[in-house]
């Protein structure tokens, strides 16, 4: 089932090959090379995923997040975060223990599809 999937990544290289492979897979998706774009695509469609960039220039992820927890906030069991890097230890615990899908780079396309299917599917 295709879904309404927004990407959010500073990298146009990364962008692009998001989009390539998402597209694949018929979803419609939207890209956003930042933070506050991401927000102003977010104040005119509802998506039923959200790919973002952990660490990005201006806006990062987690302020990205926090900015949909205020504004959106039944949006926010949909975002799912990308980074090349490992999250410090003590980043799970300021989301309050809410699960939080991180996919590390590099990550396959399977892996890919089955974090966007659990993030649609506990979402329900």
């Amino acid at each position: 089932m295709p879904y309404r999937i927004l990407v959010v990544e500073d990298e146009a290289d990364t962008r692009e090959v998001l989009t390539i492979l998402l597209g694949r897979d018929a979803h419609l998706v939207d890209t956003a090379e930042s933070g506050p774009e991401a927000v102003e695509l977010l104040a005119r469609r509802s998506y039923d995923v959200i790919l973002t960039n952990l660490h990005m220039p201006g806006m990062s992820g987690e302020e990205l997040y926090r900015r949909i927890e205020q504004d959106w906030p039944h949006l926010t069991s949909r975002v799912v975060f990308v980074t090349a890097a490992r999250p410090d230890t003590q980043f799970r615990a300021r989301f309050g223990g809410r699960p939080v899908p991180i996919l590390t780079k590099p990550y396959s396309a399977d892996r890919l599809r089955q974090v966007i299917e659990e993030v649609v599917a506990r979402d329900v």
